[in-house]
């Protein structure tokens, strides 16, 4: 995370004014990242799953800094490039990371026990 704060202080010192400053990431904390910048308004994360030139979703997520017009614009971009794009909160993992934890849970479940998973019922 500290990287990423030195990456983004460094773009606020940068960047045209009126740029918005994205970041991929699939769970760093954005207000965190927003709140380093002098335009916390114009942070927002843009989650592109891997691959990215062949998974068509696109998380955007808002910060609780991010103004209707940066939201707006990602959303916007998100289209142009041919993405399913849907606006996450920040939380935890946002929404495609908080599915899957427990989508992978019986299976992790099953490995930390040695056991297979077709073993078990119920």
């Amino acid at each position: 995370m500290q990287v990423k704060k030195d990456v983004f202080t460094r773009l606020d010192a940068v960047c045209a004014s009126q740029a918005i400053l994205a970041t991929n990431t699939s769970s760093l904390d954005i207000d965190a990242i927003a709140e380093v910048t002098s335009r916390p308004q114009s942070v927002i994360g843009t989650h592109f799953f891997s691959p990215a030139n062949v998974m068509k979703l696109l998380e955007n997520v808002r910060s609780r800094h991010s103004s209707p017009q940066t939201i707006a614009t990602a959303m916007s971009l998100g289209k142009l490039l041919n993405k399913v794009v849907v606006l996450a909160g920040n939380c935890d993992g946002f929404i495609g990371n908080r599915m899957l934890q427990f989508y992978s849970a019986k299976p992790n479940f099953c490995w930390k026990r040695a056991q297979h998973p077709n073993r078990l019922t119920g």
